[in-house]
C-alpha cells in the first residue's frame, strides 16, 4: 500500500475530501508519512492544526473544529493501492450538486431541505426537514439522485457527515430513551450509582456497553466480600465518586445481613458457620451447580425449576445464585419433593428404551404419538408410561444396574475379541517370519566362483571430472559390453556417440532397439541390462541411483549381477561407501578410481535477478509448470530460450539441448534432469529455485542435489570456469552454505521383486507386492545395506488387475505388465491395453493429440499422447505381449511426429505461462496455487454471505 509523501498539497488534497473538513493526525499517518518535527512546514492558508487534529480553513473556524470533534468521528478519503483518490473534493461536489438541484424541478424546495439539513449538522429526522409536500417530493428527488443519504431512520448529507460519524450519530440516536431512563434512575439513588449487574439485567449488556462508551456514566470497580473480587457498579459522571464508593461498599456489606433472613437456618451437610453474615450465608446456601449434584439432576434442568418457580433461589450481593439449604436438602430426602424439579429433567430416547426395555425406534414412535419431542423428553410428560417407574431417582437407579450389565456384557465380548485378535496376530505372525526366512533363504548371496576374476572400478568424482569419458575408453579397449543409462536421452547420447567414433554400438530402451550390423557393444537404459550377456567390460553410470527407492533396483541388479572382468562404476563420494559394502558381501575385488573436477567452479559474488542472467545459462526450477512459466517470461525478455523437464520426449529433450549447446539459444531452463549426465556446455547454472517437492513434502535442496546439478556448470574445455548462482539474494546465500556442505553418505541399495519370490506370497498381486514390501525380506547382513524398493506404483496398477485376470496372464507376464511406465495421468489407457491383451486383442492406439499447440492445456494433451506412446511401444518391446502391438511401426512414427510438434511449439514461443484455473489471468511466477488471489478471496466473501 502507497504511503504519501508529506506536503501542503497533499494534507490541503486530504482534507478537501474530508466531508466533516477536519482529521486525526494518526488517522492521517496511515497513508502519509508525517513526523511531527515538520508539521509547521505543512501549515498553509488552507489548512491549519490544533493538537492532534488537522482542519480545512475554508470550510471550518478552529471554534467549530472544537466543537465538531465532540460527536464527529472523521475517516480517511477511499484512496487506491497507488495514491489515487475515488471520489473529487467537496468543493467540486457541492457544485456539481448545484446542477442536481437545478434539474430537480423544483430547485426553491430542494434548496431549503439542504439548507435544514446544514442548520443541523448534516442530519435530522425526514419530519424535521420536511414542512411542505413539495419538501417531502424534493427530499425523495434529493435521496433518489443520491444527493442525501438515509441511514437507521435519518437523513444526512454525506458532504458534511461521513459514514463512521453517522454510525456514531445514528448509535446516539437510538440511545437515547435508554439513557434517560438510566440518567433519572441513577440520580434516584444514593450516591447516583447502582451495581452493574442490576443496570444489565434492566437494559441489557449491549445497550449497556454503548451507554458506557458515550462519557456520561462511569464504571467503577469496588472490592467484594472474597479476597481477592472486585464488583462492578456505574455512577453518573457528574456525582462525586467519593460518596459513590462509599454507598456502594455500605450497600454490599448490608446486602449480606439482610439475606440473613432468606436463606434458612439449616447448614448444609460438611459446612462450618462463620462469624461474618456472608460465611453464614454461604454455610446456609448451595450454589446452583452444587445443588444440581446433591438433587441428582443437571444443572440446567435446576435453573429451569427455579426459573419456574418450583424452588426458592436468591443471588447474593456478588452475583451468585444461591438456594437455602434446606429446601436443597428436602428434595433431597423426599423423592416426591424432588420430583417438582426433576419433571423439568431432559432423557435421552436411548435411555427411555434402555430402561422400559423397547427398541429405539418404538420408543420415537411413541414419543410422537404421544406429542413430546423424541429427542429429548421431559422426565415430567412420560413418567409412570409405557411401564416407566414414578419418580426419577428409581428411572436412574434402574438405568445405572442396566448399563453396568451391558458394560460387563460389552467388557466381556471384547476381551473374547482381543484373545481372538491377539491369536490371529500370532498365527499371522508366525506366518509372516516362516514366510520371510523363505524369502531370505532364496535371497541371491552375489557370490559365485566367478568373482576372483572380476573387478570393480569405481570411479568417484564431481559433475564434469571426467569419469564417463575413462569409463568408455575402458569399455571400448574391453572389445565388448554395455554402457547403463539413468536415461534415454543419456544412452541415444553414448550411442551416437561411440557410433561418430566409429565404434559399432547398439541402443536399447524399454521403448526401442536400434541394432547396429557387427556392433559388440550395447548403451541401454540400466533397466534392459541383461546380466547374461555382460560383454568384457559394463559401466554403469550415476551409480547414487542406487538409492532410488523406485529404480535403485535395476542399479544394485547391474552392479551385483555383472558377469564381465571389468565393471567401471560412475558416482559422486556419497556412494562410494555403499558401494565398497556391497563388493565385499559379493567378495568382488573393488579399485577405487578418483576424478577430480576438469575445471574450476565457484559460486557467483552476487546474485543474478531474471533479465540479468547471463549467455550460456542453465535456468533450474523443479516443476513442468514453472519451467514453461520462466521461459514465456524469458522470452518477453527477447531471449532465447531452450527447455528441459521430464514429460518432454526424449528426442525434443535432445533438440532442446542441441540448440542450446550451438548457441541457438542462450538459456536453457530445466528441471533436475541435468542433473542427471545430460550433457549441455553451459558456463552458468542459476537457481530460480531452492526448494523441491520429492513426492511428500516440499523440502531444501540437499548438499548432494545442489552439488549435482550445479556441477554443470563449466563444461572443460568450453569454459574457462563455471558459476553457480541465484535469482535472488536469499536463494544466493543459502547455495554458499549448502553447496560447501559435506554431502550425507548413501546408506542403502534397493532391490525388486523376482517372480520366484512373489510365488511364496499367498493373495493377489497388489497383495503379494505389498507383503513383499513390508516383510523386508533382507539377510541379517546385508540389512544395513539394502532396502526394498518402493512398489507403490506397480501396486496401484496391480489393483487394476483381478487374480483371475493375473491367473491368466501369469505370474511373470502380470508383472512385466504392471512394471511398464505409467503415471497417473496414463493409467486409464494402461488399464485400456491390459484389457486387451486379456482378451486376445490389438492394443488400442494411443489418444489423439490436437493438431495444433497454441496453450499449455494443448501442450499437455500432447504430452499424455506422449506417455501413452511410450507404454504401447513398452508393451510391444516384451516378448509376451509383441502379439498385441502389431501397429508398433504406425505408433512409433506418431510419437516421432507429435515430438517434432511439441519441440516446434516449443521454438515457436507459445505462451506457456501459468494461468487461473478459474479466471485464466496470468499467474505470478511463484504464485503457489492454482487460482488467483482475487478468485480466492471473491470466493470467500460469497461463501461468507451464503
Amino acid at each position: 500500500m502507497t504511503r504519501l509523501n508529506p506536503t501542503p498539497e497533499i494534507i490541503e488534497s486530504i482534507l478537501t475530501r474530508v466531508p466533516e473538513g477536519f482529521i486525526r493526525y494518526d488517522t492521517l499517518c496511515q497513508r502519509v508519512k508525517l513526523d511531527r518535527n515538520i508539521r509547521d512546514t505543512l501549515v498553509n492558508g488552507k489548512i491549519a492544526y490544533d493538537g492532534d487534529w488537522w482542519y480545512d480553513t475554508t470550510r471550518l473556524t478552529l471554534e467549530q473544529a472544537r466543537e465538531y470533534r465532540r460527536w464527529a468521528r472523521p475517516i480517511f478519503p477511499e484512496m487506491d493501492a497507488k495514491g489515487v483518490f475515488a471520489e473529487i473534493p467537496i468543493p467540486e461536489r457541492i457544485a456539481q450538486r448545484e446542477v442536481r438541484v437545478y434539474e430537480s424541478g423544483d430547485p426553491s424546495s430542494a434548496r431549503q431541505v439542504l439548507t435544514a439539513l446544514n442548520a443541523a449538522l448534516g442530519y435530522a429526522k425526514p419530519d424535521d426537514l420536511c414542512i411542505t409536500p413539495d419538501d417531502r417530493k424534493a427530499l425523495n428527488y434529493l435521496l433518489d439522485v443520491g444527493e442525501l443519504r438515509k441511514f437507521d431512520g435519518l437523513i444526512f448529507d454525506p458532504l458534511h457527515v461521513g459514514s463512521k460519524t453517522m454510525r456514531h450519530l445514528a448509535a446516539q440516536h437510538r440511545l437515547a430513551p435508554a439513557r434517560e431512563q438510566l440518567v433519572e434512575l441513577l440520580e434516584s439513588l444514593p450516591g447516583c450509582a447502582a451495581p452493574q449487574a442490576d443496570l444489565i439485567i434492566r437494559f441489557g449488556s449491549p445497550v449497556m456497553n454503548e451507554l458506557l462508551g458515550t462519557g456520561e456514566f462511569k464504571l467503577f470497580q469496588i472490592p467484594g466480600t472474597r479476597k481477592g473480587q472486585t464488583l462492578g457498579w456505574v455512577r453518573l459522571a457528574s456525582a462525586d465518586p467519593q460518596i459513590a464508593q462509599q454507598v456502594a461498599n455500605e450497600n454490599v456489606m448490608n446486602s449480606w445481613d439482610k439475606l440473613l433472613t432468606v436463606c434458612g437456618d439449616l447448614i448444609r451437610p460438611g459446612a462450618r458457620d462463620g462469624k461474618k453474615a456472608r460465611m453464614k450465608v454461604i454455610a446456609r446456601t448451595y450454589t446452583v451447580s452444587n445443588a444440581a449434584k446433591r438433587i441428582g439432576v443437571r444443572q440446567r434442568t435446576l435453573e429451569q425449576a427455579i426459573t419456574e418457580g418450583r424452588i426458592e433461589a436468591f443471588d447474593d450481593p456478588e452475583g451468585v445464585t444461591r438456594l437455602p439449604a434446606d429446601a436443597v436438602e428436602a428434595a433431597f430426602s423426599n423423592p416426591e419433593y424432588a420430583e417438582h424439579i426433576t419433571a423439568y429433567e431432559t432423557l435421552t430416547t436411548r435411555d427411555i428404551s434402555i430402561v422400559v426395555e423397547m427398541s429405539y425406534s418404538t420408543v420415537r414412535r411413541r414419543l410422537q404419538k404421544a406429542g413430546f419431542s423424541r429427542n429429548d423428553p421431559r422426565w415430567g410428560q412420560v413418567r409412570g408410561r409405557w411401564n416407566l417407574p414414578d419418580t426419577y431417582h428409581e428411572f436412574r437407579a434402574i438405568l445405572k444396574q442396566k448399563l453396568d450389565e451391558w458394560h460387563t456384557q460389552r467388557e466381556t465380548e471384547s476381551a473374547e475379541q482381543r484373545r481372538e485378535i491377539e491369536e490371529q496376530r500370532r498365527i499371522q505372525s508366525e506366518m509372516h517370519d516362516e514366510l520371510r526366512a523363505r524369502l531370505v533363504a532364496s535371497f541371491p548371496t552375489w557370490q559365485n566362483d566367478g568373482r576372483i576374476d572380476q573387478r570393480i572400478y569405481l570411479r568417484v568424482g564431481p559433475p564434469n571430472s571426467g569419469k564417463t569419458h575413462r569409463a568408455l575408453e575402458a569399455l571400448v579397449a574391453a572389445g565388448s559390453g554395455w554402457y547403463l543409462a539413468p536415461l534415454r536421452l543419456l544412452a541415444f547420447e553414448i550411442f551416437d556417440r561411440l557410433n561418430t567414433q566409429g565404434v559399432r554400438c547398439n541402443l536399447l530402451t524399454g521403448e526401442e532397439f536400434i541394432p547396429v550390423d557387427g556392433a559388440t557393444f550395447t548403451a541401454a537404459t540400466v533397466e534392459m541390462f541383461n546380466p547374461g550377456q555382460s560383454g568384457e567390460c559394463v559401466v554403469i553410470d550415476e551409480a547414487q541411483m542406487l538409492a532410488d527407492p523406485d529404480r535403485g533396483w535395476a542399479w544394485t541388479r547391474a552392479l551385483m549381477e555383472a558377469e564381465s572382468p571389468e565393471i567401471h562404476v560412475l558416482g559422486p563420494a556419497t556412494a562410494q561407501e555403499l558401494i565398497e559394502r556391497m563388493a565385499s558381501s559379493a567378495a568382488i575385488p573393488l579399485e577405487i578410481v578418483e576424478h577430480d573436477r576438469l575445471g574450476p567452479i565457484q559460486i557467483a559474488d552476487h546474485h543474478w535477478p531474471l533479465p540479468e542472467i547471463p549467455q550460456r545459462t542453465i535456468l533450474v526450477a523443479f516443476s513442468r509448470a514453472m519451467v514453461l512459466s520462466l521461459k514465456t517470461e524469458l522470452e518477453k525478455m527477447k531471449r532465447r530460450v531452450s527447455v528441459v523437464y521430464g514429460n518432454l520426449p526424449p528426442e525434443v529433450r535432445r533438440k532442446q539441448a542441441e540448440r542450446f549447446a550451438t548457441g541457438e539459444t542462450d538459456v536453457c531452463v530445466a528441471t533436475d534432469a541435468v542433473g542427471m549426465g545430460l550433457n549441455l556446455p553451459a558456463d552458468y547454472v542459476c537457481f530460480y529455485e531452492v526448494e523441491k517437492y520429492d513426492g511428500r513434502t516440499t523440502r531444501p535442496l540437499t548438499p548432494a542435489e545442489v552439488q549435482q546439478i550445479g556441477g554443470r556448470a563449466g563444461r572443460f574445455g568450453l569454459s574457462t570456469i563455471g558459476e553457480i548462482g541465484a535469482t535472488n539474494k536469499h536463494d544466493l546465500k543459502f547455495l554458499r552454505k549448502v553447496y560447501y556442505e559435506a554431502a550425507q553418505s548413501l546408506t542403502h541399495a534397493r532391490v525388486a521383486p523376482t517372480v520366484a519370490d512373489l510365488e511364496m506370497i499367498p493373495g493377489t498381486l497388489a497383495d503379494k507386492l505389498r507383503q513383499w514390501s513390508l516383510l523386508q525380506s533382507i539377510p541379517e547382513s546385508l540389512r544395513g545395506a539394502i532396502k526394498t524398493a518402493d512398489m507403490a506404483e506397480r501396486i496401484e496398477l496391480a489393483q487394476m488387475l483381478t487374480d483371475r485376470e493375473v491367473k491368466l496372464l501369469g505370474l511373470e507376464a502380470a508383472l512385466k505388465l504392471v512394471n511398464a511406465p505409467a503415471r497417473v495421468s496414463s493409467r486409464p489407457y494402461w488399464y485400456r491395453c491390459a484389457r486387451a491383451i486379456l482378451t486376445d486383442k490389438e492394443m488400442p492406439l494411443p489418444p489423439v493429440a490436437p493438431r495444433e499447440i497454441t496453450n499449455t492445456i494443448e501442450l499437455e494433451s500432447i504430452e499424455l499422447s506422449v506417455a501413452c506412446s511410450d507404454i504401447y511401444l513398452w508393451l510391444a518391446n516384451r516378448r509376451e505381449f509383441k502379439s498385441f502391438g502389431q501397429h508398433e511401426p504406425e505408433v512409433r512414427e506418431m510419437r516421432g511426429e507429435w515430438s517434432m510438434q511439441i519441440d516446434g511449439a516449443l521454438l515457436r514461443r507459445i505462451n506457456t505461462a501459468r494461468r487461473c484455473a478459474r479466471c485464466g489471468v496470468p499467474l505470478p511466477l511463484k504464485h503457489r496455487y492454482s487460482i488467483c488471489n482475487n478468485c480466492y478471496y471473491g470466493n470467500g466473501r460469497d461463501d461468507d454471505w451464503r
